[in-house]
C-alpha cells in the first residue's frame, strides 16, 4: 500500500522542502521505491536544490496527463528524474518553474495523478505550499482553479502530514497559529511535528525555548527535533545531493534517518502512544 506523506510548514521558509528531500532520500535508502514531488504552488525549489535543470514541471506535466487518461510509466520515467541518495535512487517531480501556471495543478488533476502513482510507489513524499487558505473561493468564481488547491488537495489524500516548524521565536508562532487551521481543516490526518534548526542550547534560552511554547500553546510535547549544520546543508545544496552523502555521519544526517525510521513505522505506534507527535486524534 502507497504511503502519501504531505510534507508542510507554514510561511517563513521553516525549511519543509530540506525535510522533504531528506526524508525521500533516507526512505529510499530504506529499501523502499520512493517518488519525491514538488506540489508547492509559491516558488517550489526541489529542483535547485537536488541541481536538476528542467525545462518542464515534471509533477504538472504528469497532473495534466493523468487528467486527460494519458498517464503511462513510461510518460512517468520520461519526466521524472532518478536521484541518487547514496546506496539507491529516488524519482523526483519537479514543481512548476513560474508561480503564474499554478492552474495547471488543479484539484481534479492531482487527484487523478495521485491515483495512477499510488500503484507504483511504498512511499510519495510530496512538498506542498505554505497556505491552507479557502477563502479565495468566497471572492472569485465557484469553477474557477485554486491557487491553494494543490496544497489542500494532497493534505486531505495524505496519510501522514509532516508539520515543519522552524525553532526560532517568530517560526514557532506562526507555526502555532498555522497548526491550528490544520488541526481543524484535517482533522483525521496522522500529524507528525519536526521542530527543524535546532541550534544547541541558545535554542533553549528561557521564554525563547521552542519545545517549551510548543508544548504551552499547541499541546505538542515531543516534536522530532533536526538539528542544523550549516556546512552539511550548504554542500548538499551545492552539488545537488541528499544531506545523508554531503555531511554523512553529521547529526543532521542522524536526525533525519530517524525521522524516516519514524515515518517508516519501528517507532510509530510506541510514540504516538507516549505523545511524541503531538495531540492524539482525540484531544485534537
Amino acid at each position: 500500500m502507497t504511503q502519501l506523506v504531505a510534507v508542510w510548514g507554514p510561511t517563513g521558509a521553516p525549511g519543509r522542502t530540506t525535510v522533504a528531500i531528506n526524508l525521500a532520500a533516507e526512505l529510499a535508502e530504506r529499501g523502499h521505491r520512493v517518488l519525491l514531488i514538488d506540489a508547492d504552488t509559491y516558488g517550489g525549489t526541489i529542483a535547485p536544490l537536488l541541481g536538476i535543470v528542467d525545462e518542464a514541471a515534471g509533477f504538472a506535466a504528469v497532473c495534466r496527463l493523468a487528467g486527460n487518461g494519458g498517464l503511462s510509466e513510461e510518460e512517468l520515467e520520461r519526466l521524472s528524474h532518478r536521484v541518487p541518495t547514496g546506496h539507491r535512487e529516488m524519482l523526483v517531480l519537479t514543481g512548476i518553474v513560474r508561480s503564474d501556471r499554478w492552474p495547471e495543478l488543479s484539484a481534479e488533476r492531482i487527484k487523478a495523478a495521485l491515483s495512477f502513482l499510488g500503484g507504483s510507489f511504498e512511499f510519495i513524499v510530496a512538498d506542498v505550499g505554505f497556505n491552507l487558505e479557502t477563502d479565495e473561493e468566497i471572492t472569485s468564481d465557484l469553477f474557477a482553479p485554486r491557487r491553494n488547491a494543490a496544497t489542500l488537495t494532497v493534505v486531505k489524500a495524505a496519510q501522514r502530514v509532516v508539520q515543519v516548524a522552524g525553532a526560532d521565536a517568530v517560526s514557532v508562532a506562526r507555526f502555532i497559529r498555522a497548526h491550528s487551521v490544520l488541526l481543524e481543516d484535517f482533522p483525521e490526518a496522522q500529524r507528525i511535528v519536526v521542530l527543524n534548526k535546532v541550534r544547541g542550547a541558545l535554542t533553549r534560552l528561557g521564554s525563547a525555548d521552542p519545545v517549551a511554547s510548543l508544548s504551552r500553546y499547541a499541546g505538542i510535547h515531543h516534536p522530532i527535533e533536526i538539528r542544523w549544520d550549516e556546512k552539511a546543508v550548504a554542500s548538499a545544496a551545492h552539488t545537488g545531493i541528499p544531506v545523508r552523502v554531503a555531511g554523512t555521519g553529521s547529526a543532521i544526517a542522524k536526525d533525519f534517518t530517524a525521522l524516516a525510521a519514524a515515518i517508516d513505522g519501528e517507532r510509530l505506534q510506541a510514540s504516538l502512544r507516549s505523545g511524541r507527535f503531538g495531540r492524539s486524534k482525540k484531544s485534537a
